[in-house]
């Protein structure tokens, strides 16, 4: 994977307040190769706002306003065609969102193998506290994964982050600090009309 589409994925997540890991890795329990691998690991917790107390404040992307008092963990694959899944976070005899949840520590371990068997089925776990969820992203969503896995399209992820851009661009001028991803996603939104700021990073993710 390409480290601008890894870093235009970060971006999206960062901008709707998630703490986020790129290349979340599951090590094995012995010596050898790695045994899953997740593009982003992000988590966001239920009461962030951003500009809460201004006259402006952001709204965030609508996925992620479905579960407003819930602690949201998600795992995002990133692919430059149709959206899919990593084949073994579906195989439960390999037990790697078992190793995942421990890893986390999100779950107490009497919990984690029921935890772990509806995500398994479902792709997806809720409880009164806590959301666990597979985002898709791709240049198209295919209508084979189930429903509750979040699909998303780079063009939609693109067109989120140029409009969070150009509208708080004032709020959002000094970021010296952020990475050259960060600072040319800004630049270009700045700069470009919606169309062509789509068109230029869709060239470099596809």
């Amino acid at each position: 994977m390409s480290s601008e589409t890894i870093s235009v994925a970060y971006w999206f997540f960062r901008l709707n307040g998630c703490l986020t890991i790129t290349n979340f890795i599951v090590h094995p329990e012995k010596r050898g190769s790695q045994r899953t691998e997740a593009d982003i690991l992000s988590v966001r917790f239920p009461y962030r706002c951003e500009l809460k107390t201004s006259s402006h404040p952001m709204e965030d992307y609508k996925e992620f306003l479905k579960f407003p008092n819930k602690i949201q963990i998600i795992f995002a694959e990133l692919t430059r065609g149709e959206c899919k899944l990593n084949k073994p976070y579906l195989q439960p005899k390999k037990k790697n969102i078992e190793s995942i949840l421990y890893a986390l520590g999100v779950f107490p371990e009497n919990c984690v193998d029921k935890v772990a068997k509806e995500i398994y089925n479902n792709q997806f776990y809720e409880d009164e506290n806590i959301v666990f969820q597979f985002f898709a992203i791709g240049k198209e969503k295919r209508d084979t994964l189930k429903s509750k896995v979040v699909q998303l399209t780079w063009n939609e992820i693109l067109v989120f982050i140029y409009n969070r851009m150009k509208e708080y661009y004032r709020q959002k001028v000094n970021h010296q600090q952020w990475d050259k991803y960060g600072h040319q996603l800004y630049d270009d939104s700045i700069k470009s009309s919606q169309d062509d700021f789509i068109k230029t990073w869709l060239n470099k993710l596809l």
